[in-house]
């Protein structure tokens, strides 16, 4: 087996790369870490809004866009990452995607003027995308079996985690003359990713998961749109992806001029509450496989959510049950979002399983670029009560269209299956 010349004697040691063998879970780990910074890039410069205002001349209610500028990269290439993912290798995807969102930190901590800000924030975006594409498709063709489901379970969880670092890092500098220092500590968190990718296998992606060309790639997401069940499905992500993002950039600022603290402190209180996402979609993953429907479970946690969501709002509520309220969102909303992506095979077309999880990628990038804008605007009005409507109306149209995917995908069973002996 040809030896990989590493410069740091330490990190070329027999025994720091046998750990790092393909499929292990130090390379697992190392990979989902990429993930984490990935997420952080989000949520990190929410906590600054006061300050990057001030410097810049930016306005609150402006300032969403400013949030939503990353998901431009994500909806214009998330399918072409592919492409490149197929070309150089996941390996070599993460390593180049960690030294892009460096130079955006760099460029960020120098930036002048709100323009090179901006350049920044879309060059992080161009990072994110094809880390969220590399990082699935190493962990699949590294692992097989109950340890690519774990693997694949631990990466579903790298939003929450990383949403709840981004907010703490930016927490820490916000408000301050330090708050670019932000922009260091997210570099260097990109730095140590790097440095454990470089001992990462270098695996090609599997043929079976890609496609020849950027043209195919396009067809078979054009399919996608043309299957109903599928379309709705993505539409309920579409809105539960709007509401748990719209909630979260809009939570910080909201909770602190209610509560009447600092930003750190209402972003710490949102970053330690965000985790509780991953205690909802482990615990769909033990409900579901015992016979309960998806459109029930659903139901049940819109219901939930909705009362969640009020509280969260409501003006009048402490600290201490705001708290509760909070904990409660989170783990409703990953519990809804686990309950969408285990409805996911059953609305797919089994032939084109990537067309599926595509077009799921873009409802999300979607809602990512509109949402921030939208509840950024209204928070800068003082009203609350346009969020309660947005969630009633969200987690409504959310159930619907579940249940409409569910059913359509259960007539299309038995159509098949009433065919089936005729063929």
């Amino acid at each position: 087996m040809e030896r990989t010349h590493i410069p740091w004697r330490w990190l070329s040691s027999y025994e720091v790369r046998k750990v790092m063998k393909a499929g292990s879970w130090p390379s697992i780990i190392g990979i989902y870490l990429f993930g984490v910074c990935g997420a952080a890039t989000v949520s990190k410069i929410i906590p600054l809004t006061s300050d990057i205002g001030n410097d810049f001349g930016l306005a609150v209610a402006n300032f969403g866009w400013l949030v939503a500028l990353i998901a431009v990269p994500a909806a214009i290439f998330s399918l072409p990452s592919g492409l490149v993912v197929d070309r150089l290798g996941a390996k070599t995807v993460l390593l180049l995607a960690a030294a892009l969102g460096c130079v955006a930190n760099i460029i960020y901590y120098y930036a002048p003027s709100l323009l090179v800000v901006q350049i920044a924030r879309l060059m992080e975006g161009l990072a994110i995308v094809h880390i969220y594409t590399a990082g699935p498709a190493m962990l699949m063709v590294s692992t097989e079996g109950t340890k690519r489901t774990r693997a694949m379970t631990l990466w579903s969880t790298y939003a929450p985690v990383g949403t709840a670092l981004g907010l703490v890092v930016g927490g820490l500098f916000s408000q301050s003359d330090a708050w670019r220092n932000t922009f260091i500590v997210h570099g260097i968190l990109y730095i140590a990713a790097a440095l454990l990718g470089v001992l990462q296998p270098t695996l090609p992606v599997a043929a079976s998961n890609a496609m020849s060309t950027l043209k195919d790639k396009f067809a078979d997401l054009g399919s996608a749109f043309l299957r109903p069940m599928l379309l709705m499905l993505a539409a309920a992500f579409f809105l539960m992806v709007s509401m748990g993002l719209g909630a979260n950039v809009t939570f910080p600022n909201y909770l602190a001029s209610a509560h009447h603290i600092s930003v750190h402190s209402a972003s710490t209180m949102v970053a330690s509450t965000t985790l509780a996402m991953i205690l909802g979609s482990l615990g769909v993953g033990v409900i579901l496989p015992r016979g309960i429907r998806p459109g029930i479970l659903f139901a049940c946690i819109a219901v939930g959510g909705l009362i969640a969501g009020t509280l969260c709002f409501l003006p009048s509520v402490s600290v201490e049950a705001r708290y509760g309220a909070l904990i409660g969102w989170f783990i409703l909303t990953g519990a809804a979002l686990a309950t969408i992506m285990a409805t996911l095979p059953v609305v797919a077309d089994p032939a084109r399983p990537g067309a599926a999880a595509a077009l799921i990628n873009f409802a999300g990038a979607v809602a990512t670029f509109l949402n921030p804008p939208l509840w950024l605007g209204i928070a800068a009005t003082g009203q609350w009560t346009p969020f309660i409507g947005l969630l009633a109306i969200g987690w409504t149209l959310a159930v619907i269209l579940l249940w409409g995917a569910i059913l359509l995908a259960m007539r299309a069973k038995a159509a098949n299956a009433k065919a089936q002996p005729e063929t």
